[in-house]
């Protein structure tokens, strides 16, 4: 991450980054800092307001989602930091119940223009099935039309990063099954399965087969 200091802010030694296994479609390392500012549940001029101090704290991976409901106000963030769009990384996620291929390619342009931007340095699949009922530890268990469901949306996802708009790819709350079925046809493997972890919900078993 660059060193230089944004306008107006204060910044914290450069936080470290991991470069993903999957290059961007130009053959380009990409690098993804460690830390992240993410903004599930916050709104309006208060996720502005969050997202504009941690760039400015140095913060350059910022996390949304459409579904958060917040793009643009992270996107006004951005374009109001002063800092250079290179040296972000911005990840954004696919509305869980807007899965599918043409769904997926036009929430993507959808989120392209709530955030402003040229590209996205990250592009996920929020959920492994539309049900907004499903809790995590749930999704073990799947409806068989989600099988083809997922398959039609990774084939948009593939799509889009060969269009070099979304720098990388990958998935998120993806079980061990889920990505057993996603590596079986996909071309493109996922840079990332991006899954909640603490001391109550450690998945480690999923942590292991993400790591081989």
């Amino acid at each position: 991450v660059s060193s230089s200091k944004p306008p107006g802010g204060v910044l914290v030694s450069p936080i470290p980054t991991v470069t993903l296994k999957q290059a961007s479609v130009d053959g380009q390392e990409v690098k993804i800092p460690i830390l992240a500012h993410g903004v599930w549940e916050i709104k309006g001029d208060e996720c502005y307001e969050s997202v504009l101090s941690a760039i400015r704290l140095g913060f350059r991976h910022i996390d949304t989602a459409t579904y958060y409901g917040n793009e643009d106000q992270v996107g006004r963030a951005i374009r109001d930091s002063g800092v250079p769009r290179e040296e972000l990384f911005i990840v954004t996620k696919l509305l869980r119940d807007r899965m599918g291929y043409q769904e997926t390619l036009e929430e993507f342009e959808k989120s392209l223009t709530n955030l402003g931007l040229d590209y996205i340095d990250l592009f996920l699949v929020h959920f492994p099935g539309p049900q907004p009922q499903w809790k995590i530890v749930q999704m073990f268990t799947s409806p068989p039309d989600n099988i083809a469901l997922r398959r039609d949306t990774w084939r948009a996802m593939e799509e889009i990063y060969n269009s070099g708009r979304a720098r990388s790819i990958g998935v998120s709350n993806f079980t061990i099954k889920h990505l057993e079925e996603l590596m079986a046809h996909c071309t493109i493997p996922p840079a990332i399965n991006q899954v909640e972890i603490h001391p109550k919900l450690t998945q480690r078993p999923l942590v292991t087969y993400c790591r081989d």
